[in-house]
């Protein structure tokens, strides 16, 4: 494409995605590159969606499976491994792995509507799992539109270019950093803001929290003592600034985008698994398969305050959704929901094992343990099943990633898509 033509597009954003797909008709623009960072709302860039919540808005979803069956576009067999599917302008990618004996972790990329190879990159050497819940990849990659980064199970950072999956540069956390591979491999997924990949890095010598020069590949800071674990950072906007917060053990913490500390708070639980939930305009939720089980905080001029702790929603790895003043999420192998006034449970429902959930539009989006897709009424009155249907077979552990009117589901060996929009 060229620079006039790239001008053309910008500036006519509001119709950039139809542009887009009519000029992919006549074959001029075919997957090129998109600027940094100019992602529509309903892409799947990082971890739990564009804004770190889950949670897709201004879709209309449906809410019936039509006789016929649901429309799946496409499956593909893409081997082990757990992250997200990260999609944008029309590219899907899958960080997954190939076979066990002597196997690696790749990144690739796909047609987000046909499932057509479009690149693969090898990555490294297979994550291999010792106690059988699985091997590959952990870490949900993220992209801006110029580079995609991904994280592997053994640790090494890696971005390439999003065009056709060339390494520009890369870190081995073990080594540049002093960090030890967690028991379940590394998790953290890499967090994009402006010029910076943040990531918890689990480095000796306060090298626990670290942000990239995402361009680069140098440490612009690195900050915070601890081993690595499995949670992701998240980016908040909180009291007129953008605030990225880790979990540390017990601790939880506030970081400022220069690397200052701006508050940390000592948690009444240890090793969430679960991401926080950032309840605009100042608190945070955060669960664990625990006896304290979930707690609220409040945040005021950098001053942390409890306001609850509740043992009834106990998260494990699958985060909850925050809607309305209500909290939708997996504890103990029941879908419930919990008020985030009180803690107090309003509903529970069996028969979705440990599964995920997800919110696109005014839906939410629960996919059990076994592949089955539920179609869930975000409500505190009562458990609605609006549909259902069976997605895959076998062990579902991953969350779906909704983006561009498609729904991306994965088991530990294979994924499908489907058109979830009316």
């Amino acid at each position: 494409m060229t620079q006039k033509s790239r001008v053309f597009l910008c500036l006519f954003c509001p119709f950039k995605k139809a542009i887009i797909t009519a000029l992919a008709v006549f074959g001029i623009f075919f997957h090129e590159s998109v600027p940094a960072q100019s992602y529509q709302e309903n892409d799947w860039t990082q971890f739990r969606g564009n804004q770190h919540n889950g949670i897709v808005r201004n879709v209309d979803l449906i809410t019936s499976v039509p006789e016929t069956g649901l429309e799946k576009l496409w499956t593909k067999n893409v081997g082990n491994g757990f992250p997200e599917v990260t999609v944008l302008a029309g590219v899907a990618f899958v960080f997954s792995s190939d076979s066990l004996d002597g196997g690696y972790e790749y990144l690739a990329a796909f047609d987000a509507e046909t499932g057509k190879d479009l690149w693969k990159t090898r990555i490294d050497t297979l994550y291999f799992e010792v106690d059988g819940w699985g091997h590959g990849p952990r870490s949900t990659p993220a992209t801006d539109g110029e580079m995609i980064y991904c994280l592997s199970g053994r640790g090494k950072l890696t971005a390439l270019t999003f065009k056709d999956g060339k390494e520009v540069w890369s870190k081995f956390l073990p080594k540049d950093f002093g960090s030890v591979q967690p028991r379940w491999g590394y998790s953290s997924s890499p967090a994009l803001y402006e010029n910076l990949l943040i990531l918890e890095t689990g480095g000796s010598e306060n090298r626990a929290f670290t942000a990239f020069d995402k361009k680069t590949g140098s440490v612009v800071w690195s900050k915070g003592s601890g081993v690595s674990f499995y949670n992701s950072p998240i980016l908040t906007f909180l009291e007129n600034q953008r605030q990225i917060i880790f979990t540390q053990d017990t601790m939880l913490f506030s970081y400022s985008t220069a690397g200052d500390l701006l508050w940390s708070y000592r948690m009444p639980l240890r090793y969430p698994y679960s991401q926080p939930i950032f309840v605009a305009p100042d608190k945070f939720f955060i669960s664990a398969l625990s006896d304290t089980g979930s707690f609220l905080i409040q945040v005021k001029n950098n001053q942390v305050h409890k306001l609850w702790t509740s043992d009834v929603m106990q998260n494990e790895w699958s985060s909850c959704i925050y809607h309305d003043g209500y909290f939708y999420g997996f504890s103990k192998g029941k879908l419930i929901c919990i008020s985030a006034e009180n803690g107090m449970l309003k509903w529970g429902q069996r028969g979705y094992g440990k599964g995920s959930l997800i919110m696109v539009g005014d839906v939410l989006v629960v996919l059990s343990d076994q592949g089955v897709v539920v179609l869930v009424e975000p409500t505190p009155e009562k458990f609605t099943k609006l549909a259902s249907f069976k997605a895959m077979e076998g062990k579902s552990w991953t969350a779906p990633s909704f983006a561009e009117g498609k729904l991306f589901v994965r088991n530990l060996s294979e994924m499908s898509v489907f058109k979830l929009t009316k």
